[in-house]
């Protein structure tokens, strides 16, 4: 965005005696796509938006466009409502520079760099007898301004790395998906898929005891049971079970959950938040133990604390309360353990209760180990209380990143119901 339509939103915005903060945004995709086992398209999109939001005796306007243009302070200026907690914060120099979230190497990746990752992927599955169901492989690029009337003015850079790959073999479904801020080497997924689809044919039993939960399943289960818990908006809306248990032990002494932006390589790491916050590193959970919530600047306002600096946004949104990089720290080793049942896969976590933590969800890809044996077992399901869970759960030593979750598998007791 032009300089020139930047200073004349602050300059008009204040001239009518409004604070004012700006959101600038700019992407760009190439991504490449299967349609079955053949190559579908290739498409490239690009966005472009700016949301302006005024502040003035406790009021509150919010406008967007996807044009420059100086007309959106004047929407943002016609559109107020009370809110007399929300303000925009001073510039500060001591801010994070979190290292590993832009490769510029990533810009000059092709159409044809990414054929050949999606063609690796595909030739994988082939080779081990498998159909393959469908796939993609993406490079994104991202540029975020934060800009407001008190002189804070903080631009970031982001890339990203996707692919995804799925397959289906005697009526037996599998995928894989990953994401990095850097080109990495696809064999990952496509080993992954076909050697869960290589398997014998599962057995349909019940099963009571041990069961590893996997990096790949704790990212999308915890996203809905366990991290809306520690937002502060939840917490004051009485939408958490957290509320008030500060200092209270809510897990086992094995289970210390940290949320750090700053961590180099990160993919939700940055400078600052949508409003501007310098980000940091956050205990949530120490030895079982509640240490603190998530806060955007309303409603640390609220309490009369300071932003925790989790106020994320998009240009057409306001801002909102979300984690960063969350990371369990692993205790103990996967090789202690010869008999558990393995869940690789779930499905139904989107119907887990995000207030009680309660959910039931089914099981897929999963297997029984036997020391080096592997048994895999057919889909059932899997219920429970994901705090009563982490009550006795054991963080193994195979951490990986998927997606907001940097953790180990966990190792808990509970039973599958067929």
């Amino acid at each position: 965005m032009e300089e020139y339509y930047i200073d004349r939103i602050l300059e008009i915005g204040e001239r009518s005696g409004f604070d004012v903060d700006i959101f600038i945004s700019a992407s760009e995709d190439l991504n490449c796509e299967l349609d079955g086992d053949s190559l579908d398209s290739f498409q490239e999109d690009r966005s472009f938006g700016v949301g302006v939001r005024v502040l003035k005796e406790g009021k509150v306007g919010f406008a967007y466009s996807t044009e420059e243009g100086e007309e959106v302070i004047y929407r943002a200026m016609g559109n107020l409502v009370p809110d007399r907690y929300t303000s925009i914060p001073e510039p500060r120099r001591d801010l994070p520079n979190p290292k590993g979230i832009f490769h510029r190497d990533v810009l000059n990746i092709g159409e044809e760099d990414l054929l050949e990752d999606l063609n690796t992927m595909v030739d994988i599955l082939r080779d081990g007898g498998i159909t393959v169901t469908g796939g993609s492989v993406e490079r994104s690029y991202l540029y975020n301004r934060v800009v407001n009337s008190k002189g804070l003015d903080v631009e970031e850079e982001f890339t990203y790395y996707s692919a995804s790959i799925s397959g289906i073999k005697d009526g037996e479904t599998a995928y894989d998906y990953l994401t990095r801020t850097y080109r990495f080497k696809v064999e990952e997924l496509g080993n992954y898929v076909r050697d869960l689809l290589s398997l014998n044919r599962g057995i349909k039993i019940p099963y009571r005891g041990k069961i590893l939960l996997t990096p790949r399943v704790l990212n999308s289960l915890l996203s809905y049971t366990l991290l809306p818990s520690f937002s502060a908006e939840n917490v004051q809306r009485n939408r958490s079970v957290l509320k008030d248990k500060i200092g209270e032990k809510i897990m086992g002494e094995h289970i210390t959950i940290v949320d750090d932006a700053t961590l180099d390589g990160g993919l939700y790491s940055s400078k600052v938040d949508g409003e501007g916050v310098p980000r940091r590193r956050t205990v949530l959970v120490e030895n079982g133990i509640l240490k603190g919530y998530l806060y955007d600047i309303k409603r640390a306002n609220k309490e009369g604390r300071e932003s925790t600096g989790h106020g994320v946004r998009d240009y057409n949104t306001l801002p909102s309360i979300s984690p960063s990089n969350v990371i369990i720290n692993p205790v103990d080793k996967l090789e202690n353990y010869s008999e558990y049942l393995q869940i690789n896969g779930l499905i139904g976590c989107h119907t887990s209760n995000p207030v009680t933590g309660d959910f039931s969800v089914e099981i897929s890809n999963s297997y029984i180990v036997k020391g080096r044996e592997r048994i895999a077992v057919k889909k059932g399901m899997f219920s429970g209380n994901i705090f009563q869970i982490l009550k006795d759960a054991i963080p193994m030593d195979d951490v990986a990143q998927r997606g907001r979750l940097i953790s180990p598998s966990l190792m808990i007791k509970g039973r599958i119901i067929v």
